[in-house]
């Protein structure tokens, strides 16, 4: 909830800390990743787009996988905008590697499996991420 809160919030260096290393070195870096993360928040302002609400769902069975915990968990993420609203639902993957004590988080609508797998080869061959819905929009009235 820490992860959603500070995207809600737009603490974009909190949330960064929740992302995988991996997936950060995927991206570009750190900088790199801070850089889209404020031009995506720029266009989204001036559209008038705002994050309602992110809901996190109940996790699946955690996996222990080459000296990491590996699960997924169903998010809801929800914006409205004058246009009108916006629901994704999408899966994170939620890897720790010191048995719990932290977590990071990887959404499969940002990045395609194929880039996770090759960026994350220790990824749990168990973990079932169910395919991407499309996202539900309800025009404004």
């Amino acid at each position: 909830m820490d992860m959603a809160n500070a995207l809600v919030k737009k603490d974009f260096p909190a949330f960064i800390k929740y992302m995988h290393p991996d997936i950060i070195k995927l991206a570009g870096g750190k900088d790199k990743v801070l850089q889209k993360m404020d031009t995506v928040n720029t266009m989204a302002t001036q559209l008038g787009a705002t994050i309602k609400r992110i809901v996190i769902g109940n996790p699946g069975k955690i996996i222990s996988y080459k000296n990491q915990l590996q699960v997924t968990l169903p998010e809801t993420s929800e914006m409205n905008s004058g246009f009108g609203n916006l629901t994704l639902e999408t899966t994170l993957i939620a890897i720790s590697m010191d048995a719990g004590k932290n977590w990071y988080f990887i959404d499969t609508s940002i990045y395609s499996m194929k880039d996770v797998k090759k960026a994350m080869p220790d990824l749990s061959p168990e973990l079932i991420i169910p395919p991407l819905r499309p996202p539900k929009f309800t025009p404004a009235q």
